[in-house]
């Protein structure tokens, strides 16, 4: 899912602003960014939309912006950073926009947006900057699915991918101005296909895997060197996640390693996450509440009121704690990472067949198959929590070899990231749950805990069915489907 944790709410209805105006429902946006060398020729005779944009604020996660497009005036929230992120809009009459804009003083700018077809529903939307951001070019493409941004190969006009880069972020064009580039990063920019987490078809299957792993160290701990104050807490969100798909391709890939290297590198990796965990369990238990209370008008507000401050209050002490101790926990847990960056390339992989992930991808089918007929008859928080796990398993191992038939691994693909975000948010309520369990000061416990129950339950119904689509083939008969796909990407 584009969005992650329990903000998973995707089907809030659309709601009257308290001015008249209307929100949006929290959407993911999925886009890719682009810096272009120079104005393409294909724009010359097309009019373009003129646009300016202000921030109100811009936090490391998240930016409120104001917008004047033509006639039409919107306020957008952000959060998150890169090719995902969650937005939501909220329309403005004129009034009220002029009421904002002062406030977004010096943080403006100005761009001429130009629509490009690309082919297959796409477009390109390409802007060219004005004022003190004249001469910059860049553009984004929007993707309905995370799978259809994956499969998409950009043509050669639109130059360098800066999805990832935050320089390149609107706020921080308006607050920072264009950035201003290196020597070393002028002659030779950063090759960011090679951390792609997938398998490439020109490439050696053992030496992709490990290219693959290579990346999620590198960029662990890229985001744990460059963050600092506030944004260390997304800094070691983005690093755990790193580290949770690298522990799945080691998965992919534990029959090859042996028992006592995969042993050792999962543990390694695993401990590093737990070093850094703190902060963002902390974090994601008050964002469990929030999507609750979102989703059931009638909760108490006393008590979850209540609770809610005391959480913003332990999340804020955890997250200083955290701060204040960068040469603690998070340099032990970059300590660790760092070690293992050299270990990848004495990985024992020696085949370069359908052997290498045969046994892999079969056994987190087969697990994920038999966790789903354990939660089905023991609903239980430990039951479902392990039925994520193995599905979160699957979901890694699959994008590595999904571009052997994007078409058809594409939408499994999908099935299984959507799958994980319905059990995800159950787990972050079960840990809600028993955060709520043991506090003795909060008021309405009866309420709060009914409301979670009814939430988990429809996330569990939602899960069950979802569950026995992806699982519905027998697992000989997935293994050898996928071993198809394999053989004939493979050419053997």
């Amino acid at each position: 899912m584009p969005s992650g944790g329990s903000l998973g709410d995707r089907q809030r209805p659309q709601g009257r602003t308290a001015r008249g105006g209307y929100a949006s429902p929290v959407a993911a946006e999925i886009e890719r960014k682009f810096l272009l060398d120079e104005v393409p020729d294909r724009l010359q005779g097309r009019s373009g939309r003129r646009i300016e944009q202000g921030y109100l604020t811009k936090a490391e996660e998240v930016e409120v912006r104001l917008r004047r497009e033509e006639d039409r005036h919107q306020l957008t929230a952000k959060r998150g950073h890169g090719e995902v992120r969650e937005e939501i809009e909220v329309d403005l009459d004129a009034d009220q926009f002029e009421a904002l804009w002062p406030l977004t003083d010096p943080r403006r700018l100005r761009k001429t947006r130009y629509l490009v077809s690309l082919g297959e529903g796409l477009e390109a939307e390409v802007d060219l900057y004005d004022g003190d951001l004249k001469g910059l070019v860049t553009a984004e493409v929007e993707f309905d699915s995370e799978r259809q941004s994956r499969g998409f190969r950009p043509p050669a006009w639109l130059g360098q991918e800066v999805s990832d880069d935050r320089r390149y972020s609107n706020s921080s064009l308006a607050l920072e101005g264009i950035p201003s580039l290196s020597s070393s990063e002028e002659e030779k920019p950063e090759d960011t296909s090679s951390r792609e987490y997938r398998l490439k078809s020109e490439e050696n299957p053992s030496e992709g895997l490990r290219r693959i792993a290579r990346g999620r160290v590198e960029k662990a701990l890229e985001r744990l060197d460059d963050a600092d104050g506030e944004g260390l807490a997304g800094a070691i969100h983005g690093a755990r996640k790193d580290l949770k798909k690298l522990r799945g391709l080691l998965r992919l890939v534990r029959a090859e390693l042996g028992k006592k290297a995969f042993r050792a590198e999962n543990s390694r990796y695993r401990d590093a996450g737990r070093q850094l965990s703190g902060s963002r369990d902390a974090e994601v238990k008050l964002e469990t509440l929030l999507a609750l209370r979102r989703r059931f008008d009638d909760l108490p507000g006393e008590g979850a009121e209540r609770w809610e401050g005391l959480l913003e209050g332990e999340r804020d002490a955890i997250a200083t704690a955290m701060r204040n101790d960068r040469e603690g926990r998070v340099a032990g847990a970059r300590k660790a990472i760092a070690a293992g960056r050299e270990e990848i390339s004495r990985w024992s992989l020696r085949s370069d067949s359908w052997a290498l992930i045969e046994p892999g991808i079969s056994s987190s089918y087969r697990d994920g198959r038999r966790a789903l007929r354990r939660a089905e008859a023991d609903p239980s928080a430990d039951s479902v929590h392990e039925w994520r796990k193995r599905a979160k398993d699957l979901w890694y191992q699959l994008r590595i070899v999904e571009d052997a038939w994007p078409a058809l691994l594409g939408e499994t693909v999908d099935q299984a990231h959507e799958l994980t975000e319905l059990l995800g948010d159950h787990h972050d309520l079960a840990v809600l749950a028993g955060d709520l369990g043991s506090r003795e000061t909060v008021a309405a416990r009866d309420a709060l805990e009914a409301a979670i129950e009814k939430r988990q339950q429809e996330l569990l119904e939602a899960a069950l069915e979802l569950g026995h689509r992806l699982y519905a083939e027998k697992p000989k008969a997935f293994r050898l489907r996928i071993e198809r796909y394999w053989r004939a990407w493979r050419g053997a």
